[in-house]
């Protein structure tokens, strides 16, 4: 993990300028859960697309953070082009940034969820 000398990785570079955080800069909001945030973001440089999941730690219990640390350990283990890699981490005291490809389409989960209705609706109309 990457922890920045000066406590946050998340900056605004110039008053009312787009947020930062790292070497990347912040687009839009893709989704919220209690403890997380997940952002649309842009490489500064290379300008490639990617997720950032953005961790409040302070809001987390000792042993939900020890369950992240271990996901982040498992994603740096995964190479698979069906698997959402896992590209960089950044932590300060009270934030974990995970930096990770962004997937264009969403999450495979909603996509079975809508597939296995639209199968169900189908097999009730032909009983």
């Amino acid at each position: 993990m990457v922890v920045l000398s000066d406590g946050s990785p998340l900056s605004q570079p110039c008053p009312g300028g787009p947020v930062q955080v790292g070497f990347y800069e912040i687009i839009r909001t893709l989704g919220k859960g209690n403890f997380a945030v997940v952002k649309l973001a842009c490489h500064k440089v290379t300008k490639t697309q990617v997720a950032i999941k953005i961790i409040d730690k302070k809001r987390l219990e000792p042993s939900d953070l020890k369950k992240i640390y271990r996901e982040v350990e498992v994603m740096k283990l995964l190479n698979h082009p069906h698997i959402i890699k896992l590209y960089q981490v950044m932590e300060t005291k009270d934030m974990l940034y995970m930096v990770m490809e962004y997937a264009r389409n969403g999450e495979m989960f909603g996509k079975c969820k809508v597939i296995a209705l639209e199968v169900s609706m189908m097999l009730g109309a032909i009983s």
